[in-house]
């Protein structure tokens, strides 16, 4: 009994280890290909126009779960988006609610914005996030 237990703890174990592989490998023709995940985090440089960068503020969309994440000021928070060509859909943000009365206004600013983003450009690792009348809300740097 006690081999028993000890092997299905190495099995356990084993698997584990695995699904913390954060890359994909596929096989075409014989080539072995390793697929990255697209997962991209932007630093926010801008939130409608004004300076943000001391703030450090940022947006990581991971393209493989259809999540956008990030930090708002005062609290992380997730959410679920479509996108189609440039066209953006964000659902209702889950955030922390933690209480920073010097910087709620800058995240009450921050998340107006992100329900009023409708496209999403990506250009030379900048990022632009614009309402549907093309006034740019929030733009970023992809971090490296």
């Amino acid at each position: 009994m006690k081999y028993l237990a000890i092997i299905l703890l190495t099995l356990t174990i084993s698997k584990t280890n695995t699904c913390n592989n954060k890359t994909n490998t596929t096989a075409d023709n014989g080539k072995i290909t390793i697929q990255e995940p697209k997962k991209n985090t932007y630093s926010i440089i801008t939130l409608n126009g004004k300076d943000v960068t001391q703030e450090k503020l940022h947006i990581t969309f991971d393209e493989e779960q259809h999540l956008i994440s990030g930090y708002s000021g005062c609290n992380t928070f997730t959410s679920k988006y479509t996108m189609t060509n440039d066209q953006i859909s964000l659902g209702l943000p889950i955030a922390s609610k933690i209480y920073c009365e010097k910087k709620m206004a800058l995240e009450e600013e921050f998340f107006k914005a992100l329900f009023e983003i409708k496209t999403k450009t990506i250009s030379d690792k900048n990022l632009s996030l614009k309402d549907p009348k093309g006034k740019e809300l929030l733009s970023g740097k992809i971090k490296n």
